[in-house]
């Protein structure tokens, strides 16, 4: 049995759940951008269990305070350092949530809190009283920072983690968000809501650039991409989300982690990206070729316009925002569309 921590997103934690036999875990770190897990803590700001409401509407509620006193506290790096796995499973999906920024008229320091509408919903009286009074709260969007300022982050990162475990213990699942879902039938609809369409058009502009950083300075790491055409679960457990994804995505990610750490088979990763690539082409062909008969229920295959052209959303949209949409999901075809949007 190989035991395993966890920095990141879900999608780290649950590929694992199908497969306890082999595979233990030792700390999850969830919820903290590598801003806020490097910077330093408010001295006269200490978070406990106390501090916050009684009922959290999550499965496990005291795993999840226990992340958000972690990022207020800045001891997240210090949880792994005490207890750890063999293996570090890890990705930069939660480096896209925005972070709030407090800093205080009449006292020194500021705080960097991750996750910020978690932070602001969860935290009781007492605790607001103590963060909030004399202060100035600023929500930062993580596209603000510079190329420069994220490669000195991912490096101090970078040397916390090194700290813990060896390079080739590391494991970077290169995660990308879903730019359509499937229903409970099986029909497929595109992510074009503001919320999901901004985090998944600035997960492509981050995300790629933040991992591109940590493998410079850990090269040594085992990397894991993900395949195109990976589509999200509407019935997904933890909810329809772009980073909640179907069953043979966690598959593939769980036979890749395997093919490293217990097999001793990084050569295999490769062989496996290309074989689920194909997999989930058929998933997603299957699903647009579903929904596309549905639509025109006379046989004939449609683009992606054609099957956003079907919901009445994407209609009342402005040329602009389609034109945004269609891009993101449709590059090859864009231009050939667009007439179709500008007429």
């Amino acid at each position: 049995m190989k035991s395993i921590s966890v920095i990141g997103c879900c999608v780290c934690r649950d590929l694992f759940e199908s497969d306890t036999e082999n595979f233990s875990f030792h700390t999850d770190i969830r919820f903290s951008s590598p801003i806020s897990m490097i910077s330093a803590p408010v001295d006269f700001i200490k978070a406990d269990f106390s501090d916050f409401t009684k009922e959290v509407k999550t499965v496990n509620g005291k795993w999840y305070k226990k992340n958000l006193i972690n990022d207020i506290n800045k001891t997240a790096f210090k949880a792994l350092q005490e207890k750890h796995g063999e293996y570090l499973v890890m990705d930069f999906a939660e480096a896209r949530i925005s972070l709030a920024k407090i800093s205080w008229k009449n006292r020194l320091g500021k705080l960097l809190v991750s996750n910020s509408v978690s932070f602001k919903a969860h935290y009781n009286a007492s605790l607001k009283y103590n963060i909030f009074k004399d202060t100035k709260l600023e929500i930062i969007n993580p596209l603000e920072y510079s190329d420069e300022f994220w490669r000195e982050t991912i490096k101090e990162y970078s040397r916390e983690i090194l700290k813990i475990f060896d390079e080739e213990k590391i494991i970077l699942v290169k995660t990308k968000q879903a730019n359509h879902y499937i229903d409970a039938n099986g029909y497929l609809h595109p992510y074009y809501s503001d919320a999901h369409f901004n985090s998944i058009m600035l997960s492509e502009i981050l995300l790629d650039k933040l991992n591109e950083y940590f493998i410079e300075i850990c090269p040594k790491c085992k990397v894991i991409e993900i395949p195109k055409y990976a589509i999200g679960l509407q019935t997904h457990k933890w909810g329809n989300h772009p980073l909640h994804f179907t069953n043979i995505f966690y598959e593939y990610l769980l036979e890749s982690v395997k093919a490293i750490t217990l097999e001793n088979n990084y050569d295999k990763v490769n062989q496996l990206y290309i074989k689920y690539e194909r997999l989930f082409k058929k998933e997603y062909d299957e699903a647009k070729m579903k929904t596309a008969l549905k639509s025109t229920n006379n046989g004939q295959e449609y683009s992606v316009f054609d099957i956003l052209n079907n919901y009445e959303d994407f209609n009342s949209l402005g040329k602009k925002k389609k034109m945004q949409i269609l891009f993101a999901l449709d590059r090859k075809n864009f231009f050939k569309n667009v007439k179709k949007i500008i007429k």
